[in-house]
């Protein structure tokens, strides 16, 4: 767009006037709609030395049953077992790189090369947080709001009834909670149902906390025991009637597993200069701005999460 009366203002930094077409050109860049993420705040994390091979297992030993039969004098009792189960997860690599010519970095007015880094950064937080999202759907236990038999037949919101039910399913088998609280991620939507509970126990809103512990990312709340985190990345589906259906997590202790490897999760970044490429670049016309890093997620325990499955009312 030409503005042909604009003055020109002299290291400003907001705009420059661009001869011989008079285009004007707005440094102030437009700002990106970014997701929260906070999927990795349901994990147990761990790191995996590198060069210890291409699989992480985690072991859980079984707990000995009651004992309800007496000792006999003088006899000396059979021995029991142990026994332990293994889950075993291999870490994938996953990486991306965009390509700049020559011609658009001799040409381009805005730092192009930074803005492709800030691409790839928010695209790596957003693919590891969709992987943790993804290996949860379907392999925790599943409540449907309001007592529904399938994500099909669900029709009622998540409400402050269906929390405390998770709650009691989970300390039901002994789960633990993280610290003293367990962990919920809801969608934005399931956020604004639940914040508008007024029954007894319901919603206390994060600023009424009457604690200091140190909040999580993204805190919005408390309720029986959970602490709240929302994000519209939380994975939708559709009932039966093609209303949205959002499959909301409750979670405790040990549920599922976070493997870094290396330390090589902190996203590695990656900047290959015009004519790095060699005989692959002959006449220096191609940089590449690029990043990578390794990871996998794993459910441990279906029994220590709750996939809680409802509509909104908004």
């Amino acid at each position: 767009m030409a503005f042909p009366d604009s003055p020109q203002v002299p290291g400003s930094g907001v705009g420059v006037q661009v001869s011989p077409n008079d285009l004007y050109y707005d440094r102030q860049f437009l700002d990106r709609l970014e997701l929260e993420l906070r999927f990795d705040q349901l994990c147990d994390k761990k790191k995996m030395p590198g060069r210890s091979g291409n699989n992480v297992t985690w072991t859980r030993y079984a707990n000995f049953s009651a004992n309800t039969s007496s000792l006999s004098p003088g006899v000396i009792p059979a021995a029991i077992n142990m026994s332990a189960s293994q889950i075993s997860a291999t870490p994938e690599q996953y990486g991306d790189f965009v390509t700049l010519s020559d011609a658009i970095e001799l040409k381009a007015i805005d730092p192009i090369v930074e803005s492709a880094q800030e691409l790839l950064a928010y695209r790596a937080a957003l693919s590891i947080d969709t992987l943790i999202r993804n290996a949860l759907h379907g392999n925790v236990t599943t409540q449907y709001a309001s007592g529904a038999v399938s994500e099909a037949a669900v029709t009622a919101v998540v409400s402050a009834a269906d929390v405390r039910k998770a709650v009691k399913t989970l300390k039901t088998v002994g789960t633990k909670p993280f610290d003293s609280d367990f962990r919920a991620l809801v969608h934005t939507a399931t956020a604004y149902d639940l914040m508008s509970e007024s029954v007894a126990g319901a919603f206390i809103d994060v600023h009424k906390y009457t604690t200091s512990a140190p909040m999580l990312k993204g805190e919005i709340g408390k309720l029986w025991g959970v602490r709240f985190m929302e994000s519209p990345n939380v994975q939708t589906g559709l009932n039966g009637s093609s209303a949205t259906a959002y499959r909301n997590y409750i979670v405790g202790k040990g549920a599922i597993g976070l493997v870094d490897l290396a330390g090589k999760m902190n996203v590695q970044t990656f900047r290959k200069p015009l004519g790095s490429a060699g005989s692959a670049d002959p006449i220096d016309q191609i940089s590449t701005v690029g990043h990578k890093f390794w990871m996998v997620t794993k459910v441990l325990d279906a029994n220590r999460a709750i996939e809680l499955i409802g509509t909104s009312a908004f």
